[in-house]
């Protein structure tokens, strides 16, 4: 890709500027200026709706070199994703991408020493753009990558994720970045069944081995950044415990197309940090 092409869409992803996807901040929202580009799409969105201040709002652009070392959480122990095989039941497709569902039953964790409780699986999804420049939510010192994926867990304190999205620590969110490369065989299981689900028109049943470690980076490369924050898509509540892996997986062009003939773009733009503490570990195991 051209390096202009890629500066471009560096500099429309600075913090404090919403829009860039189906469900970015409204125009009127304190802390958005979205470009001209956008803004017909941003004037049909809902406002942001209870627990939202504007003062912990996601995505945000990770400065490496401001993030705080988080010594204390450095052990293997640190992430733990325990997922059973087969909780993950369905994909289906909307105007705002695609979206694996847990079944009623579900009895896969997160937990970790940054969150406060075990968290509950309840779904996971991504966000892309048109090509490869950008796609990504979150940033890696000002640069997207060409997208990103979001494993959504609640809190099993507050018993349902309805209850849990109106806490201020109700969600955790395991974000892993996609950089457009070379063909992932992991990936195309659900590449595969989401195709389907487009084509269809009707979700599609999960692949019955399917297991989360297959979408994450390599077990020596998990570290993450870690911090408060929101929804990046309606009603933006701000909820959310970020887990955010800054190692990519890589994706094909060929793979990541698949999810763009379900809509174009579905990011949303970083936000300001407002003075919010951004911490970096390193975790030796992440999923079992």
């Amino acid at each position: 890709m051209a390096p202009r092409k890629r500066r471009l869409c560096v500099e429309k992803r600075t913090a404090g500027k919403g829009g860039g996807s189906d469900q970015p901040p409204p125009s009127s929202s304190p802390s958005s200026s979205p470009s001209p580009r956008k803004s017909a799409r941003l004037s049909r969105l809902p406002l942001p709706s209870g627990n939202v201040t504007m003062k912990r709002q996601s995505p945000i652009d990770i400065r490496t070199e401001t993030v705080c070392e988080d010594k204390d959480h450095c052990q293997i122990e640190s992430v733990k994703i325990d997922y059973v095989v087969g909780d993950c039941k369905s994909v289906s497709c909307s105007a705002g991408g695609w979206k694996v569902q847990v079944g009623e039953n579900c009895s896969s964790f997160f937990a970790a020493r940054h969150l406060p409780a075990k968290f509950k699986l309840e779904q996971f999804h991504a966000h892309w753009s048109e090509d490869g420049t950008c796609g990504s939510e979150h940033t890696l010192n000002g640069k997207a990558l060409s997208g990103e994926v979001h494993f959504v867990f609640y809190n099993t304190t507050y018993g349902s994720f309805a209850d849990a999205l109106a806490k201020d620590d109700g969600l955790a969110v395991i974000g892993v970045f996609i950089k457009e490369g070379s063909h992932n065989a992991n990936y195309q299981p659900l590449v595969d069944v989401i195709r389907r689900a487009a084509e269809c028109g009707v979700e599609q049943e999960m692949p019955k081995d399917f297991h989360i470690r297959s979408l994450l980076p390599p077990l020596d490369e998990r570290d993450f950044v870690t911090y408060e924050g929101s929804l990046t898509t309606p009603p933006y509540s701000e909820a959310v415990i970020w887990t955010v892996l800054t190692h990519p997986v890589q994706v094909s062009a060929e793979q990541l197309n698949v999810f763009r003939k379900i809509v174009s773009k579905n990011y949303r733009d970083c936000q300001d940090l407002c003075d919010r503490r951004v911490r970096v570990t390193r975790a030796a195991a992440v999923a079992h």
